[in-house]
């Protein structure tokens, strides 16, 4: 929250002092962005790196596999049933 809050801080005195905030807004919220992902990035590295992540990668990974196959039998039935 830190860091936000003193990026808008510097893109509110770059809008005070010249007309350059669309460039300041964007390099600002960019390198924000960029910085969340890399921590959420290791976040989930650490998480996968304990028993518990194992779990959650494993139940995760079976949900996706259910949910494809559920699509794929839903298209399935849909393309039957439609008379095309």
């Amino acid at each position: 929250m830190i860091d936000f809050g003193s990026r808008v801080d510097r893109i509110h005195n770059t809008y005070k002092a010249s007309d350059y905030r669309e460039r300041a807004l964007l390099i600002d919220s960019s390198s924000f962005a960029l910085g969340a992902a890399i921590v959420n990035a290791g976040i989930a590295f650490l998480l996968v790196a304990t028993p518990a992540g194992w779990v959650a990668l494993v139940v995760g990974g079976a949900v996706v596999v259910g949910a494809a196959a559920a699509s794929i039998d839903m298209n399935y039935a849909v393309k039957n049933n439609s008379g095309g």
